[in-house]
């Protein structure tokens, strides 16, 4: 058996790289699939965040009703990180959906699929929430030792990235992350020829990586272009695209002939304004936060950093860490995460961002752990704040600041009370420059950032040739992939079957029939423990994302 549904997911892909690197000649898989489909934009959640706009593909719902925004965030009432992963979702995925209906499902380094659930006659293989390749993170558990068996160097992101990151070995990381596609792409064909599947789904990240990474050495216009350094590694960018079209040929290989599949991504990618590293700054320098102190130490604690990875080989670093002890250096590293918010004088601070966030949040008394706005002064504190970002000009006079969504105007109940305060749409035509010295003391910094629109790609007998789609948002993802596959769509989600993708004679056969019963099912789980939190941490901490 053959998937009659395929999903492959290119995280943080945008046409604004496909469409012109198609026309000549480089993508020949996806130049296929949009001259025999559809294709266009897929509009993002509000936040452009992995973590939201993966759960909504799955759901079918907006992250105020799903639950999930962000893989980590501070909690307003205690003050600590937290991560979230796909057991704390609120929300059916589709391969329950599906399963209704006796169709098997397989999914592959899903984001937010942690810990891995009973799929009906399926699997599953978590995706990047997921702090390690534990039992935890397959169902059926047997299948970790067979597919690791097979594949001994599957993983989520390349092993050691953010030490090669950190050391400038830009050229080995690229490397990693080609070999690694590569792997990932041999395990989704194992899987599918050894465990076939009805639906089968699988995301593939090194696009994001790539664009947050390698976005300078390909733009011309970004303020870090450099021309050396893009002789170097101007094509690099390419090369991962041209890695994910290869293992896309691949998979579409393995679908069945009458399969509809569909290439998705959760967010775009464009050149990083530098705005979001500023906004902290920015908070400071307006009077509404306050630090004892702004990343002084942090700057050089950082530089020595650096230069310890240069300078020593891996196997002495590990070393090194062993003569120290596993809880001198988790203290060593847990005072270093914390070092932004303990910096921050909660008594004089009415609003606050870390460096790196399209967000803003508020000091609500009631709610933070040392809050000091008011209720009633809540809302005139947020209009106060969004007049002032309009104002906000970079050194040439371009505004920085597009526009600012409130939480209620972006997301719908119960979760709500999760999201962050004010939400940041940056001008893609500003320019701020580096980011500061506490950024820099990271060791490596995007110099691409996320866009709200992704990609759309469907084909299949009941898709439209050669079309150009006009709207359609990941909340519509589920419905569509349910419409096209002759299930009744449920009555709840908050998309809608993307219906100008689909052929006439399919939409006069098969009109779209609404189950209006079936209800949201929350999925319970139970927290991560203090080591897969540790992990998770170093994880994202590799990718950039802390």
């Amino acid at each position: 058996m053959k998937p009659k549904i395929l999903i492959i997911g290119l995280d943080a892909a945008t046409l604004d790289l496909i469409e012109p690197w198609a026309r000549e000649g480089h993508l020949p898989a996806l130049t296929r699939l949009m001259r025999e489909g559809a294709s266009g934009r897929l509009q993002s959640t509000p936040n452009m965040h992995s973590a939201s706009a993966w759960t909504s593909i799955l759901t079918g719902l907006n992250p105020g009703r799903h639950g999930l925004f962000v893989f980590s965030d501070r909690d307003f009432a205690t003050g600590e990180q937290v991560f979230f992963k796909g057991g704390d979702r609120a929300g059916e995925i589709i391969s329950s959906h599906l399963a209704r209906n006796g169709l098997t499902s397989g999914l592959l380094n899903v984001p937010m699929t942690y810990p891995a659930t009973e799929t009906q006659g399926g699997f599953m293989v978590s995706g990047l929430d997921a702090p390690s390749l534990n039992e935890r993170a397959f169902y059926p558990a047997e299948l970790r030792d067979e597919l690791l068996g097979e594949f001994p160097d599957y993983n989520f992101t390349p092993r050691g990235l953010g030490d090669l990151m950190r050391s400038g070995h830009l050229d080995e990381a690229i490397a990693a992350w080609v070999k690694l596609t590569d792997t990932q792409t041999a395990a989704a064909e194992y899987l599918l020829k050894s465990h076939p599947v009805h639906f089968f789904m699988t995301v593939y990240t090194a696009s994001d990586w790539a664009g947050h990474n390698l976005w300078k050495y390909h733009d011309t216009t970004h303020s870090e272009y450099n021309v050396a350094e893009a002789g170097r590694f101007g094509d690099a960018m390419l090369t991962i695209y041209r890695a994910l079209d290869e293992a896309v040929e691949r998979l579409v290989a393995l679908a069945d002939e009458s399969a509809h599949i569909y290439v998705i991504s959760d967010h775009g990618m464009g050149r990083h304004t530098g705005a979001s590293y500023q906004v902290a700054a920015w908070l400071e320098d307006k009077g509404y936060m306050t630090r004892r102190e702004r990343g002084t130490r942090a700057s050089v604690v950082g530089a020595s950093r650096r230069a310890a990875r240069k300078l020593l080989p891996v196997g002495m670093r590990e070393r090194i860490k062993a003569g120290l002890g596993e809880d001198r250096v988790k203290r060593i590293q847990s005072s270093d995460k914390d070092s932004f918010y303990a910096s921050v004088d909660w008594k004089h601070t009415t609003a606050y961002s870390e460096p790196g966030r399209h967000v803003i949040n508020i000091n609500l008394a009631g709610r933070n752990l040392n809050g000091i706005v008011s209720q009633a002064d809540y809302g005139a504190v947020c209009e106060r704040i969004t007049e002032d970002l309009g104002r906000w000009t970079d050194s040439r006079g371009v505004r920085v600041v597009e526009r600012v969504v409130r939480r209620e105007e972006a997301y719908s109940q119960p979760f709500v009370a999760r999201a962050s305060d004010l939400y940041i749409y940056w001008n893609p035509d500003a320019r701020l420059g580096e980011p500061p010295a506490e950024v820099k003391a990271r060791g490596f910094w995007w110099s691409g950032d996320h866009r709200p629109e992704g990609v759309l790609i469907c084909k299949g007998p009941r898709v439209r040739q050669g079309i150009s789609l006009k709207a359609a948002s990941v909340y519509d993802v589920v419905p569509t992939v349910m419409h096209f596959a002759d299930q009744s769509v449920p009555g709840d989600l908050d998309g809608q079957d993307v219906r100008e993708a689909a052929t006439d004679a399919f939409l006069d056969v098969h009109p779209l029939e609404v189950d209006s019963k079936r209800a949201v099912v929350s999925d319970v789980s139970d927290d991560l423990s203090r080591e897969e939190e540790e992990l998770m941490e170093a994880k994202l901490k590799s990718l950039g994302y802390l």
